[in-house]
Parts: structure tokens; C-alpha cells; sequence
């Protein structure tokens, strides 16, 4: 089995996003299955704690931390 280290919810295979054409750019989001089945089908309902990045001045939107509700194990923080 392969192992891969997870710092920010941009490094998980399930990490997702809103949509481009969300009103204000797509936020990133969770597609665990998991976490769509306890939170339901609505990525707006599994938005992860995010930040723009301004440092490469784009409008980009950057998971913050790993959120409290995250499925996977030895990964919570704060929500």
C-alpha cells in the first residue's frame, strides 16, 4: 500500500472545488465519500476553510487548514 503525506486538503486525492462559475470563483470543497454522505450532495455544504492567494497575485482560492470534520484519520484541526 502507498502512503502519501497530506499538509493542506490540496494535497488529498478528494479535494474538490464549487465550480468556475461559482458567484465570487470556485471554493474548495470535499468529495470524500464520507464526507458527502454526512453532509449530503451539496459541495456549498463541504466548502474547506479557505484564503485567497494573494502572494502569487491571483485570485485563487487556498484551503486554509484541514477542517475538524475531515474523514480521514490523524488530520483534524480546528473547523
Amino acid at each position: 500500500m502507498k502512503y502519501i503525506k497530506i499538509k493542506t486538503c490540496s494535497d488529498c486525492p478528494h479535494y474538490g472545488h464549487t465550480g468556475a462559475f461559482t458567484k465570487g470563483g470556485a471554493k474548495p470543497c470535499c468529495d470524500h465519500d464520507e464526507t458527502v454522505r454526512t453532509k449530503g450532495n451539496d459541495c456549498f455544504k463541504r466548502v474547506i476553510p479557505y484564503g485567497t492567494d494573494y502572494e502569487r497575485m491571483r485570485q485563487a482560492r487556498v484551503p486554509k487548514r484541514i477542517p475538524t470534520w475531515c474523514p480521514l484519520p490523524d488530520l483534524k484541526t480546528e473547523s
